[in-house]
């Protein structure tokens, strides 16, 4: 007969008390790894997402800064315009390397238009920096005329043709997911097949785009190595009346913003939580050793070893300890698939779940978290009940 076994026998005698415990160390768990894996998620999204928008300030027109952002952040479509002057503007501002135009053209719930709510997103390909080198890792060539390329959230294979406005486009291609909405709800076209979907418009959509020929959404600029994009903006906004120039770490900062007001949320829960369990774990197991004093005697007088009792106790809190973790860690996870996108949509959060490595090794963090919390504060009630002689302990238990 082992150790392990009698601990195993010895939880099943109390079977409501063992749930307890499991659950008040799953809670914490579940939480710490829940929060984890959305702080990475969400950081790894920040990251693709600069990453593939390849600019370092989108010039927009003044007032529509936070439109902007959100359509960046959560992809919501906004649509704004300013005058087409304003790109040979930009491009002579000191140390702009690069500045191609964006037409933002936003779909609409008429029959016009095969998705609700889509960003159509329409690109300069002789100066476009962004979206070609996309192309390049999806299509192998240039966007022609009445294609169009997608983000991974909609849910049209390509092939498939994806009218708006009357006009018919042909789907070439789909962009790899980011978690940044503005490029994974989005569709992509050249700026000819935008101006002509807004002409096709007039005369075939239920609802006709007034955008006139020489606007455009928002400059994406790429800047000089040797010049700070803070420093850039500054120079826009000064000799270019109207509009705001955004840095890519104005988004970011504003992502990290609502991020902490999330992550203070989970945290201060998980850590209060935490503080509890430590606190009934501890508890319980002063009740459990009190309350086996007798038996711990008996078995102290047949022979058992001070170590044994101390083992004995300590391998009870490790089976409560792990069975809670995992049971967390699981739970966490399921209930973070199901609530991620409630949460991503509240909180104007982009969300690319992290890669399996990380995954594995946040609930090994979590699963040790769990094992030291709960075997350690059950250690001071084993020392002190392995250390009672047997007659001792006997009679404390009668």
């Amino acid at each position: 007969m082992t150790l392990l076994y009698i601990a195993k026998k010895n939880l099943k005698r109390k079977p409501f008390r063992t749930s307890a415990l499991i659950i008040s160390i799953a809670l914490v768990s579940g939480l710490l790894f829940a929060g984890a894996i959305s702080m990475k998620s969400v950081l790894t999204s920040i990251k693709s997402g600069a990453e593939r928008l390849g600019a370092d300030l989108m010039v927009v027109p003044e007032g529509y800064e936070e439109k902007a952002r959100s359509t960046l952040i959560a992809g919501k479509p906004s649509v704004f315009y300013m005058p087409g002057e304003v790109l040979d503007k930009v491009r002579k501002i000191k140390g702009v390397k690069q500045a191609s135009p964006q037409l933002f053209i936003k779909s609409t719930s008429y029959p016009c238009c095969t998705y609700v709510d889509v960003l159509l997103v329409a690109f300069e390909p002789e100066t476009d920096f962004t979206v070609k080198p996309w192309l390049q890792e999806t299509i192998k060539r240039d966007l022609g005329k009445d294609e169009v390329i997608i983000g991974a959230s909609i849910p049209v294979s390509t092939g498939e043709k994806m009218t708006f406005y009357g006009k018919e486009l042909t789907v070439v291609g789909t962009l790899s997911r980011t978690g940044l909405e503005y490029i994974d709800h989005a569709v992509y076209m050249t700026l000819e097949t935008a101006r002509d979907l807004i002409t096709v418009s007039k005369t075939k959509s239920y609802e006709s785009l007034d955008i006139g020929e020489n606007v455009y959404s928002a400059i994406l600029v790429q800047l000089d190595p040797n010049i700070s994009p803070e420093r850039a903006a500054v120079f826009i906004e000064y000799e270019i009346k109207g509009v705001k120039a955004i840095t890519s770490q104005d988004v970011i900062g504003t992502v990290k913003k609502q991020l902490f007001a999330l992550l203070r949320t989970l945290f201060g829960l998980g850590i209060s939580l935490w503080i509890v369990t430590i606190i009934l774990v501890g508890v319980v197991f002063s009740m459990i050793v009190n309350e086996r004093q007798r038996e711990i005697g008996i078995l102290r007088s047949l022979g058992a070893k001070k170590s044994g009792i101390f083992y004995l106790i300590t391998i009870e809190a490790f089976i409560i300890s792990v069975a809670g973790g995992i049971t967390g860690i699981i739970a966490g996870g399921v209930l973070l698939l199901i609530i991620k996108d409630p949460i991503r949509i509240a909180f104007n959060l982009p969300y690319l779940w992290p890669g399996p490595v990380f995954v594995i090794a946040t609930g090994i963090t979590i699963l040790l978290i769990s094992i030291i919390t709960g075997t350690g504060t059950a250690l001071f009630p084993a020392l002190r009940t392995s250390r009672m002689e047997p007659y001792e302990a006997i009679r404390s238990g009668e």
